[in-house]
């Protein structure tokens, strides 16, 4: 990355969805990884290893990413819709 696109330090990360920039601990991004066997889960504690997308917590980006199914072409892995299933039900537990 491009030393303007750091925040204090901060490494940028990116919504999938909106295309909001934000260092990752200020908006609460949801990160979801694709590991090297093809596995797709989302992570909770930002350290697994893996292709990885984030997502904002908005309940509003999550429909919008499930909607364009652009997360397979991000993590150049096949989602299954339990994954959808539960990025829906993190964003609506953060009650914005």
């Amino acid at each position: 990355m491009k030393k303007d696109q750091r925040h204090k330090g901060a490494t940028v990360r990116m919504c999938s969805a909106c295309g909001l920039r934000a260092p990752k601990g200020e908006v609460g991004f949801l990160r979801i990884v694709a590991s090297k066997d093809g596995t797709v889960t989302v992570d909770r504690d930002g350290t697994a290893q893996g292709r990885g997308a984030y997502v904002c917590k908005s309940p509003a980006c999550v429909e919008k990413l499930a909607r364009s199914r652009r997360l397979p072409r991000l993590l150049r892995a096949s989602v299954p819709e339990p994954i959808y299933e539960e990025l829906r039900r993190e964003a609506s537990s953060d009650g914005k």
